[in-house]
């Protein structure tokens, strides 16, 4: 049983990892690939599987309302009044092989 909890107690830490610098609810703003072009302000979600997705604060014209970091160009990070650019390809570079393996969900 002891060894379990270590398991799942590693398993969590390596959760919280994955999104690097951006821990659950951190508002963000993002321009993504594939949708209209603009500014899109939200929070960060962390998916069951660790994966790091934006839940948007408006829908997009197709109606999305999440994107995963597969689908952001550019991300900024709320701190204090300003906007902090952070790198997407080092964000995705903490995730799970299945959260960026953008043919994954085929």
């Amino acid at each position: 049983m002891k060894r379990f909890a270590v398991v799942v107690g590693t398993s969590f830490l390596s959760l919280a990892a994955w999104a690097g610098d951006l821990p659950r609810d951190t508002l963000v703003r993002v321009e993504g690939s594939g949708i209209e072009p603009g500014w899109f302000e939200g929070k960060i979600v962390i998916t069951g599987e660790g994966c790091t997705m934006v839940k948007l604060a408006r829908a997009t014209r197709d109606k999305y309302t999440m994107l995963a970091l597969t689908s952001v160009a550019i991300l900024q990070k709320k701190e204090g009044g300003a906007w902090k650019e952070l790198s997407v390809q080092t964000l995705k570079a903490h995730e799970p092989k299945g959260c960026v393996d953008e043919n994954a969900a085929d």
